[in-house]
């Protein structure tokens, strides 16, 4: 006879309806934390690179930490692999714990760690490893995220607490990233920017992780119990590993979706999050204290405006709000044709116009794909969806910005970004019609 195997943590029935605003602030907290850590390294690379990567060149400096930015990317699909069905069969929160502390240790370490004029190669292999692990980590955050915050968002206002929690958190994150950075900038000389107070931003991470620890520790566990007597084999708990993936299997075309609705809006997230920011610094020798300060003002932009966009995709249908809001993406890319030469205005116009179409995007990205996996392989289908999708296209945007710009032949990155927008919308609209989405409609 078979075992069902027992979630490890006593599970909470939730009333929904009432949902713990110290939950929220643990499960939102985590999330932003997750992205201002791994944002963190991308506004700071520009000046983080030399120490790691010295080169006569400073763009191929910037280039070599683009690459361990990337190479951080290729470790979540790892971790979506084995940490997404402990979180669907054992425990979500001991995963999202797991995720928290990782990012936290790894982002203080960073800023402790000697540079190559102290260790040579082995400080740029050190530096690796750390991107690696938090890769690793993170690998199922967004899954487990999605997961928990579905299970507590109110019937009929999915779209609007997803937006708080995958909108307005991820985007506390990323202007947390950038305020730190900026308040670091227009406090301390250049000189000492270049030589040391690069390292402030990823020690304030580390810090701050402690209390997301504890506030995480508050958070329920939604792995309901009921749910492992259900008959239906896409809503119930599964018995083992291998029951995970086959139920995932039997929904690869939701898989296939989300790795391109996720993977379609990362691409422009890293490239205005990361690429612009450090092509600004690097390439065009832009006042960094400007480049921050208006990045700062874009992400909030997208704080501020998550939660309408969500609540205005539980009024029209989500599906018809990610039609609309992605295809908008495709004008958006090619706003990036314009920043070809120094010029804080241009600057400021491509990034804060043009981003706060990438916000909207951003807004509803994780609704989306939640929507599109059943509950018993929720953790494991988004976390691999995103993993992939972050790793193949968000991984490598600010990679591909930078050296296209380089190159001469940067009409190439709007148009890529423009084919994989349109894919995405295609992709969903065709799972869509074959019954593939989960929740609400």
């Amino acid at each position: 006879m078979n075992i069902i195997a027992q979630p490890s943590a006593v599970p909470v029935q939730l009333d929904k309806q009432t949902a713990n605003k110290r939950m929220t602030a643990g499960l939102g907290g985590g999330v932003a934390l997750e992205w201002y850590d791994w944002n963190v390294y991308g506004v700071m690379a520009a000046f983080l690179s030399p120490h790691f990567f010295p080169s006569d060149d400073p763009t191929t400096s910037l280039l070599a930490g683009l690459a361990v930015y990337g190479a951080g990317f290729c470790a979540r699909p790892l971790g979506a692999v084995l940490l997404g069905p402990v979180a669907d069969r054992i425990s979500h929160k001991r995963v999202m714990l797991i995720s928290v502390t990782a990012m936290a240790v790894c982002s203080l370490l960073i800023s402790l760690l000697p540079t190559y004029k102290d260790l040579g190669v082995t400080a740029a292999i050190a530096l690796l490893i750390m991107r690696l692990i938090q890769g690793f980590a993170t690998g199922a955050e967004a899954g487990v995220a999605n997961a928990i915050a579905i299970e507590l968002a109110p019937p009929g206002k999915e779209g609007r607490y997803l937006g708080l929690i995958g909108g307005t958190f991820i985007q506390l994150g990323s202007l947390g990233s950038s305020l730190v950075a900026f308040l670091v900038s227009a406090s301390v000389a250049p000189e000492a920017m270049r030589e040391w107070a690069w390292r402030i931003p990823f020690a304030v991470g580390g810090v701050l992780g402690l209390l997301i620890i504890y506030l995480r520790t508050t958070v329920p566990e939604t792995l309901i119990n009921r749910a492992m007597h259900r008959q239906d084999e896409s809503s119930r708990i599964q018995e083992s590993t291998g029951g995970v993936w086959k139920t995932l299997w039997s929904v690869r075309l939701s898989l296939l979706a989300v790795i391109l609705v996720i993977g379609s809006v990362q691409i422009a997230n890293y490239a205005w999050n990361t690429g612009l920011p450090n092509m600004a610094n690097t390439v065009f020798k832009e006042d960094s204290t400007y480049v921050y300060g208006i990045m700062t003002l874009m992400v909030l932009i997208w704080m501020s405006t998550a939660p309408f966009v969500g609540a205005f995709a539980d009024k029209v249908r989500p599906s018809r709000a990610f039609a609309l809001l992605r295809l908008l993406l495709i004008p958006c890319f090619f706003l990036t044709l314009l920043y070809s030469e120094k010029g804080i205005v241009t600057f400021f116009f491509v990034t804060v116009f043009g981003g706060a179409i990438v916000g909207f995007n951003m807004a509803l990205y994780n609704f989306i794909a939640t929507t599109l996996m059943p509950r018993a392989v929720r953790t494991t289908g988004v976390a691999l969806g995103y993993a992939l999708g972050v790793s193949l296209f968000g991984g490598t945007s600010p990679y591909l910005l930078v050296w296209l710009q380089r190159e001469h032949i940067a009409w190439m990155f709007p148009v890529y970004g423009s084919l994989i927008a349109l894919l995405s919308v295609l992709v969903y609209q065709i799972a869509k019609k074959r019954g593939c989405l989960y929740i609400g409609e």
